[in-house]
């Protein structure tokens, strides 16, 4: 039995041994294969990546150990593929897309000063050639994707990361941008070169040290964001574990699409807004957070009656309102009173509940701006227009009701508070639109339901 432990932890050795040399050489590459700048953030230490710049020149991109299936996105894809119709585009902006194509080879060959002439003629064409270019080429890819449509509306996070990576491969050899910036890149710059996991007691052995970093990353991948970097906190072995791209990455493609971003194709250009750091783009971005509900405790105190003329009492009066947004686009507003706690009611902000107080609504996302539309009565009161109501004593919905919130986190990275900013009445048959008072509303707190998925 020791002799089998032993062979195994040799091979074990000689495999990893192995493996940081070929991590050293891709990071490290020869001058000759080394890219027109050098001026990189620093990347994460000892950290299995995607490479990209093996995509870059051969035109597809190859997925590293992080890539996996996870249902939920070539149906959003497909849909993004039919929003520019390539016919439709101006014969000058072709034009300029052509010689930002033969700009951006030149560029991955090291031709620099030809690649920086054909940039200048493409923009003096065109000034959005670039963003023109960059939906070509991801609209091509996804028109392209072989495996799209035996998927059938599942949702395919290696399908996502693969696109995005074609989209993105030209950006990333153009920009020079790294995989960690701000204050992490300044961080890793202090951090040794080789780290391990370090005990309390020094005379007694560390296991996880035992374990390869590909299993680290694997498991990372099962977490939360939150668990992630409460890891991340332990230890600087353990922050460079949790910022491989491939985890972030994930969260990125899972989280931003509509309606949390106008367009699916935006992903792109929002990746290279954060220098294309996938976790300054989750942590900072602004999200709806699907995960929970939003909670706003409200307030008033209503004047009572008394026998004794010379008493004034007054009631506080306590009131809930709740907002659950769905991936779907849509939203359940409830509005109830202090009879039923909270935590008895999120757990029933299904959208089959029907009770009065309830609302059903869309919501999208702008920015930091949040847009609640087509709010109507859920109770089971109305009919709801165009059907026309056969039941006695039944009356037709008449209004509906909008809503605009505001956005914030405390601290950054949760996306926790709503502000209401306009609540709105709108008439049905004319669509005209009334301000409502807003005298004792109050923000919306978010409160995780570990029951309700994040994505």
């Amino acid at each position: 039995m020791a002799q089998i432990l032993t062979g195994d932890l040799d091979e074990l050795a000689r495999f990893r041994e192995e493996w940081k040399k070929e991590v050293e050489r891709k990071r490290n590459p020869p001058p000759s294969e080394a890219g027109p700048s050098s001026n990189q953030p620093r990347r994460p230490l000892s950290i299995i990546e995607y490479d990209i710049s093996e995509a870059s020149s051969s035109g597809t991109a190859t997925p590293g150990p992080s890539s996996e299936t996870i249902a939920g996105a070539p149906s959003a894809l497909t849909a993004a593929a039919g929003l520019i119709n390539p016919s439709n585009i101006p014969a000058g902006t072709q034009r300029a897309i052509a010689v930002y194509s033969q700009a951006v080879k030149h560029e991955q060959e090291g031709q620099l000063d030809t690649a920086l002439s054909l940039y200048r003629a493409a923009f003096r064409m065109d000034p959005n050639v670039d963003r023109a270019y960059h939906t070509q080429e991801m609209l091509a890819s996804i028109n392209t994707e072989p495996t799209l449509d035996a998927f059938k509306g599942e949702e395919d996070v290696g399908t996502l990361t693969t696109t995005l990576q074609r989209a993105m491969s030209d950006l990333k050899s153009a920009e020079g941008t790294g995989l960690v910036t701000g204050t992490l890149a300044t961080m890793l710059d202090g951090f040794p070169e080789e780290l391990v996991f370090e005990p309390d007691d020094e005379e007694q052995p560390i296991h996880l040290n035992i374990l390869p970093e590909e299993l680290f990353i694997v498991i990372l991948r099962k977490l939360d964001h939150t668990s992630i970097e409460r890891f991340g906190a332990v230890s600087r072995k353990a922050r460079v574990l949790t910022l491989d791209t491939g985890i972030w990455r994930e969260l990125v493609l899972l989280s931003y699409k509509p309606p949390q971003i106008p367009r699916l194709e935006n992903v792109s250009a929002l990746v290279t807004q954060y220098q294309s750091d996938f976790r300054r783009v989750y942590i900072e971005h602004p999200r709806i957070r699907l995960d929970g509900v939003y909670i706003a405790v409200c307030h008033y105190v209503r004047p009572g009656l008394s026998e004794n003329t010379w008493v004034n009492i007054s009631h506080l009066i306590t009131y809930h309102r709740f907002l659950r947004f769905f991936p779907d686009g849509k939203v359940l507003s409830l509005l109830a009173n202090e009879e039923t706690p909270p935590a008895q009611v999120v757990h029933t902000l299904k959208p089959s509940l029907r009770k009065k107080g309830l609302f059903i609504g869309t919501w999208k996302l702008s920015g930091s701006v949040v847009y609640v539309s087509n709010l109507v009565d859920a109770s089971g009161r109305f009919a709801i227009p165009p059907i026309a109501t056969t039941v006695p004593g039944e009356r037709s919905l008449r209004y509906t009701f909008s809503m605009t919130l505001s956005l914030r986190s405390r601290p950054l990275g949760r996306w926790n508070k709503l502000d209401i900013t306009s609540y709105n009445s709108v008439d049905i048959e004319d669509g005209t639109s009334t301000p409502l008072g807003l005298r004792h509303e109050r923000p919306f707190w978010f409160s995780r339901v570990r029951s309700f998925p994040p994505f």
